[in-house]
Order: structure tokens, then sequence, then C-alpha cells
């Protein structure tokens, strides 16, 4: 009995060990941390050509069905897929570990830099719910992401910033700090209520972030969109798409 709870207390330390190193930047004081909760699972991995950022579930199609699971849609940031050209070669992968690929993006504003992506969705998965109101300055809100490398089954980044000059109603902006990979993910409002979606930040700096011994680069300050371009388009799918509300 002994030998198997010693093999145990390994087994959950390595765990324990392995999540911290994912969880790129947790020792820094760049950001607020936010309580994890059940909108988390909305939040995936999206990949296209080599490279990966971040999105969420956001939407069931009404006009088709699955049997091993759902239909729907993901938000993304657009330049996290702009390099698929039509090629439907998109992959998202969910916080179990199960993966929907050849994903195709159905439609996206370059300038306000959103995408929504016709994804898989597996049956545990709940869409995460659409705000009705946009961000207005001061806002707190929680930006979720998964820059750095952070593992997606346990790691997720998930922080706390204020809305900040000069967000717009088509903008958010916030004096908070971003990592590669965050690209694409939500930004949630009080009501855990997607109003945005990470775009990145202005300029490059040295954070101090450091993972495996290596200087991670970050960008400040960070710019999402605000919830405007998100209406947009999901309006031009509006006909198959169920919002979440």
């Amino acid at each position: 009995m002994k030998l198997v709870l010693h093999g145990t207390v390994i087994l959950a330390l390595s765990i324990l060990a392995c999540c911290c190193q994912a969880q790129t930047g947790k020792d820094t004081l760049l950001w607020k941390w936010s309580a994890d909760a059940t909108h988390h699972n909305a939040v995936v991995q999206v990949a296209c050509n080599g490279g990966t950022g971040t999105g969420v579930i956001i939407a069931l199609d009404k006009t088709q069905t699955s049997e091993s699971g759902k239909l729907g849609f993901c938000l993304t940031a657009y330049h996290v897929v702009a390099d698929d050209n039509g090629k439907n070669e998109v992959a998202v992968t969910y916080r179990g570990g199960r993966k929907a690929k050849n994903c195709r993006v159905v439609a996206h504003d370059e300038q306000a830099d959103v995408a929504l992506i016709h994804v898989w969705i597996p049956a545990e998965v709940e869409p995460a719910k659409l705000a009705e109101k946009s961000v207005d300055g001061g806002d707190v809100l929680e930006f979720a992401g998964l820059g750095g490398g952070s593992d997606l089954s346990c790691c997720l980044r998930h922080f706390n910033a204020a809305a900040s000059p000069p967000s717009s109603e088509q903008k958010i902006y916030a004096d908070a700090t971003l990592l590669a990979g965050d690209s694409g993910g939500p930004v949630f409002n009080a009501n855990r209520e997607v109003v945005g979606v990470i775009s990145g930040g202005w300029f490059w700096y040295d954070g101090g972030v450091r993972s495996n011994g290596q200087d991670v680069g970050t960008t400040w300050p960070a710019r999402a969109s605000n919830l405007r371009p998100i209406q947009e388009i999901i309006s031009k799918v509006d006909s198959t798409v169920t919002i979440m509300r």
C-alpha cells in the first residue's frame, strides 16, 4: 500500500510540475489571474499551416448534425487562419485532446482581424455565450489564450485587465501583456460572455518572461476586436447559426 501511495504522489507531483512549466509566465506580475471556470471549456487551440493560435466555440449549426458530436462555429483572429487560403486545412483541438481537422473558414473581416470557422464539436463541449453589449472604457475583462506554448489540457492562460483608451466600437485596448499564441483567444465580460477576440499587441518588448531558460517575447498593450465586428461576421452566416444566450 505504501508503495502504491508513493507512486501516486510522484505521479501527481510530475503532473503538477508539467502544468507549471506549461503555464508560461505564471510567476510574473504581468497579469492579474482570474479563476478557472466552465466557460473555459469552449476555448480551443487553432492550428493553420504550421502556426497555432487560440479560438472559442461560439455557436451551433442548426442546419447540420453529427452522430459523434455537434457541428458549429469557432471564433478566432483572422491572421491565425489567413494562410489557409480556402484549403480547409485548419485544425481545432479541444481541452480533452479531441481534434477537428479540415475545418473551413466561412466568414472573416481582415481589418477587424476576426474569422469564423465551421467545426466539429465534441458532444460535451458547450459554446460560450455571446454578449449583447459592446465593451466600454473601464470595463473589467477576462482575456483567455494559449500564449507561450501553454498546455491546453491544464494550463490555459486567463487573466483580468480593464478596457482603456482608445477603445471603440471596433477595437478593445487594455493595459495588459500578451504572448505569441494568445491571438484569436476570447475576451469575456464580467458575465463570462464573449465580447471580443484577441488580435495581439502593438509593441514587442522584453517582459522578463522565461520558459525552459529562454526569454519569451511579449507584446503590449493588448488589442482585441470589440463585439460589433463579431456580430457582423456572424450575420454573414446567420441562417445556420444558433447563438447561445
